[in-house]
Parts: structure tokens; sequence; C-alpha cells
């Protein structure tokens, strides 16, 4: 799959991305130093330094590269918690984007952001201009401890694809998730007992794991006793030694971490030592005095947000690194995300058929063995599809009706297939109605940016 990068930043999403098997063919952002550090950590020349709310400037550049997916996360500052949440120039990029993505027309998009931008007018505004467009959406906030990296960092993801049902792919971003949330001590704590070795295949990757989270992909002779001579490096050592690690808070929340915990959301300021107020008036939560935790280098916050122990950060400011590190999209998490989108392009996941369908049955007057029946039927029905989904229930039919494995069917067996999508599309459209009904949001009124474009 053909991937541009827009925002990318120094490159985390990139790395993921190519992790997962995609193939990264360019990248823009609007920072020179981020641009740098990207080229020379990724080993590229195609990112390069863009105004990417110059629509006019970027379109034709793109269409010419004819992606499969074009990825990216929209500056967040308009949106955080952090920030004053006042919709501005940043947020307009947020719109740019979903402009682009219509332009250009890719099979697929990624989009990152924090979850305050799920509820902002200018994704209202962004989401029409992409459903108009023609792309069904999945809309998912996830916790990145769950996917890779030891940081409660929640944020808000978009993939959208052509022609599908909205939510298309939530059942498979939600069974990527592991079961508990990884830990500061499954980073840094190499060398406890309870950490198993996987040689890796590449430095790129890392060779210890915790046993409370999934493990890699299993190779011949991959599994082996940790080595007696492997030592974490000191500073990792320390920081397990000590057991607890001071984050500054935003908005009041805790400072202090166990390393049997997630780290905080990694941001600009994460270095920094707890202030003399702090230290008088600590959060009543935290478990230890914050003079007491453990100081974090650069090193460990930049492997805190996923990248790897080989990447090398070059600016003229360390407040410039920090910035690139806490921009990042944490390679692991893009990583899975990129994952879960080339399985369902290849057919090898479909979407579960989530809600009360085989209650909606029952209630239409079917048995409770024939709505069983009827949801498996259109269970098969999605697997003969690929995972493919389609808004138009019509499409969905035909699709189905011009594989080869289906025209091989007897008639009864076709006939059956084709009443459980059928019903199945009637289940879903009312729940779309009635959620619209909930909802009840205002009409969009589009920003001028997007009528010029």
């Amino acid at each position: 799959m053909r991937v541009v990068e827009l925002f990318c930043g120094a490159g985390g999403m990139s790395l993921g991305l190519r992790e997962a098997g995609c193939d990264v063919v360019a990248a823009y952002d609007a920072w020179p130093v981020a641009v740098e550090n990207y080229n020379r950590n990724l080993g590229v020349d195609h990112s390069k330094v863009a105004d990417l709310g110059d629509l006019l400037g970027i379109v034709p550049d793109l269409l010419k590269l004819a992606p499969d997916m074009i990825a990216g996360g929209p500056p967040c500052q308009d949106y955080s918690s952090a920030g004053g949440r006042e919709e501005a120039e940043n947020a307009r990029l947020t719109l740019a984007f979903a402009l682009i993505v219509a332009s250009v027309r890719p099979r697929w998009f990624l989009m990152e952001n924090v979850t305050g931008a799920a509820k902002s007018a200018t994704w209202a505004q962004a989401r029409a201009v992409l459903k108009r467009a023609g792309y069904g959406l999945t809309e998912s906030k996830i916790d990145a401890s769950r996917y890779g990296v030891p940081q409660s960092r929640r944020r808000f993801f978009v993939i959208g694809r052509q022609g599908e049902r909205d939510g298309f792919l939530a059942s498979a971003i939600a069974a990527a998730a592991s079961a508990q949330p990884m830990t500061i001590r499954d980073l840094f704590g190499a060398t406890t007992p309870v950490a198993v070795y996987f040689p890796s295949t590449s430095e790129a990757r890392r060779s210890i794991w915790s046993p409370d989270e999934p493990a890699p992909t299993i190779r011949e002779r991959s599994i082996r006793p940790l080595p007696e001579s492997y030592k974490p490096h000191p500073d990792d050592a320390a920081l397990v030694e000590n057991g607890f690690v001071y984050s500054r808070p935003v908005r009041a929340g805790r400072g202090v971490r166990s390393v049997d915990e997630p780290f905080p959301t990694v941001t600009r300021t994460t270095w920094e030592r707890p202030t003399s107020r702090y230290l008088s008036s600590p959060h009543p939560a935290d478990p230890v005095a914050a003079s007491e935790t453990a100081v974090l280098t650069v090193p460990q916050i930049s492997r805190i947000q996923g990248f790897p122990m080989w990447w090398e950060w070059r600016a003229s400011a360390k407040r410039d690194v920090l910035q690139m590190i806490a921009n990042a999209v944490p390679a692991p998490v893009a990583c899975a995300i990129g994952s879960a989108i080339l399985d369902r392009e290849a057919g090898k996941t479909v979407p579960a058929i989530e809600g009360r369908f085989f209650h909606w049955l029952v209630r239409r007057g079917r048995s409770r063995q024939s709505a069983w029946n009827t949801k498996s039927l259109a269970g098969r029905a999605r697997h003969l599809l690929g995972g493919r989904t389609f808004e138009v229930p019509a499409l969905e039919l035909a699709a189905l009706e011009s594989l080869d494995e289906f025209r091989a069917m007897k008639k009864n067996a076709q006939s059956d297939l084709r009443q459980a999508l059928r019903l199945l599309s009637e289940y879903q459209s009312e729940g779309r109605q009635r959620r619209r009904k909930i909802q009840r949001t205002p009409p969009i009124e589009i920003h001028p940016l997007a009528e010029a474009a």
C-alpha cells in the first residue's frame, strides 16, 4: 500500500506504518527541523517542507503520487487540554487535511488527533467533507498503553475507506488492543524475572517483552532464555530500581507514577523536575514525594514515545527535541493500526456483527434458531466479501453476486445469503436513524477554506 503522510513531524507514524508493511513514498511537514530528523533517521529523502494549508500547492503533487492511503496528524494545539481549546489557525489544518483527502481520493485515509478534536466544530466540518467524498468512517478513541507503548496517551483516530459503512474497522481496532496496559517496567525492566527474551530480527525492534502483553511473531528458535550477558542501560536500571518517576502534570493532575503503571502523556515539559510549588503542595495521590523520584533522560522519553533506541535526535535546542518527541504518533500504535488496515485490505479480517442483531431478528418474529442462522449467514457473507462493507446495500449485494464462490452455490444458499445481508443492512440503517435522533446535531456550515477549495 503506497502511503503519503501529511504533518509527518519527525517520523513516528511513518516508522510504524513501515513496520506494518506499508510503503511510505512521501511525507510533508512545515517544520524544517522535524523534516531533517525524519529523513536522517528513516534513511530517505522524500520528506519535504511544505505549507499544507496551501491546497493548490500540495494537491497537484499528491495527485501525481497517486497514493493508496493518506495519513497524518494535523496540529492538535487548538483542541488539546494543555492548550486554550480555541479553534483557530491550527484547527483549520484539520479541515485542510479533509479537503486534501477529498481532492486526491485515495482508497484509505488515516488521521490522528487529541480526543478533544472529536467534538470540535472543525472536525464536524471536516467529517461532512469526507462523507460527501464517499468515505465510510471508523472513529476510535484509543489508549496507547494498550497498543505497545507504556504511556496512557489517549488519542482520536479516524480511518476512512471509500464506499464503506461507518464503523467498518472498529472491531479490528479493538481486537488489536492488549488485555493489559503496558507499564514503564515492561519497557525498562528488562532484567526482572518476568521479562521474556525474543531475539529481534532488526535493531529497530526490541527483544525484551513482558508476559502481560502480546508476543511478537514467533519464528524458529525465537524463544530463548534471557542471556546472562544482557545488561540494561544504567539509566534504565536506575529508573526501575527507584520505582517511581515524575512527570510535570497537566491541569492539576498527579505528578508521580510508579514504574508498574503507564507513564502519562508525553509532553514537551516531561523532562522537567518538580518545581518548588509542586514540592510544597504535591498531589494527594502521589505514592512518594516527587523529590525522591528518578529523573527521566531524553532517550528514555523518546523510547516511551515509541522511538527505537537507535533513533538519533538533532536540534540546536533541547526544547525542539522534546517538541518533536511529544508531537509524534508512537510508532507501535501506528504499526498496530496500519496492520489492521492492511489485514482488512487483504481480506484477512471481517467486521464483527455488533449490537443486538440477534435480538432484533427475534423481535421481528423469527425463532431463536432462525435468528442464529441468519446472523451466521450474514457473517459468512462478510467473509465472502473479504471484509468489505458497503454504504449502499444494492452495491453490497451486487459485489456478493459477482463472486465466483457465490455463483457456484445452490440457488437456495444464494437466496439465504442475500436475505441475511438485506436484514443486517436494515438493522444497521435503523440503528443509524436512532443515533441521529439522539444526537440532533445542527446543520454544518462549511468553512470558507472549504468553499475556496
